[in-house]
């Protein structure tokens, strides 16, 4: 592997930690300003431009108008409203933030689904935070295993361990293929009937996008390490 191709594959890791762990901050807690200024950052805004794509094409307006709203007293409360009506409560919630719901058979939380998610935990030594009171398969917890993944190809990635690369990146591709990208778009279905427009529904979209975007990327980083793993296995012999 070229050393032009290892400085790009070290800002493409690096760039998707950064977003997992932005897109698990804002789903995974209540909406503040702090958050909301980060979202509408240019380092965000940078971030998704790295990927392309037609919907985060679309990501530079996005901020642009959080900037603009930001500026309006009322616009955090509005945030925070629909944050609750949508994922929270107490009423019936628009857009339930569980896999189950979607993959499950009874819409209910808690099925098999679910254990499977725990399972996926496990294998790489993770146990989610509030274990048995908050079902594993939330949004926010998916996002928080990829972002720990992400997190952990990073490092192997500068500690020159091309397996540790490997396998978390294996994980992160294996995980969106089984969960995040069979599910979202049916929770996408569910954002669509929201009564308010003011933040979710439309980082929602951009998050799907992020998700089949990042699935190419992956599968293509895995591919350089596979190919130099069969030059290194030829030079040997």
């Amino acid at each position: 592997m070229t050393q032009e191709k290892r400085e790009i594959i070290e800002v493409l890791l690096a760039n998707r930690l950064y977003l997992y762990s932005l897109l698990y901050r804002c789903y995974g807690r209540d909406p503040d300003r702090e958050q909301l200024e980060l979202l509408a950052s240019e380092q965000t805004g940078e971030g998704f431009a790295l990927l392309g794509g037609e919907v985060l094409e679309k990501v530079p307006t996005f901020l642009t108008e959080i900037r603009k709203d930001l500026e309006e007293p009322e616009f955090l409360d509005r945030v925070k409203n629909e944050y609750m009506h949508l994922f929270v409560g107490p009423d019936k919630l628009i857009a339930p933030p569980w896999e189950s719901v979607y993959q499950g058979e009874d819409a209910v939380l808690f099925q098999e689904v679910t254990l499977e998610v725990r399972k996926a935990y496990r294998a790489f030594g993770l146990c989610a935070e509030a274990y048995q009171r908050v079902p594993d398969d939330s949004l926010a917890l998916e996002l928080a295993f990829m972002s720990t993944l992400a997190e952990r190809a990073l490092d192997a990635f500068h500690a020159g361990d091309s397996a540790g690369v490997r396998t978390n990146l294996n994980g992160s591709a294996e995980f969106l293929r089984k969960h995040l990208l069979r599910w979202i778009p049916k929770f996408l279905e569910r954002l669509a009937k929201s009564p308010t427009v003011c933040l979710y529904p439309q980082l929602s979209l951009i998050l799907d996008s992020f998700l089949k975007k990042d699935a190419e990327m992956t599968e293509e980083i895995l591919e350089e390490y596979q190919a130099e793993e069969l030059q290194e296995h030829a030079a040997d012999h």
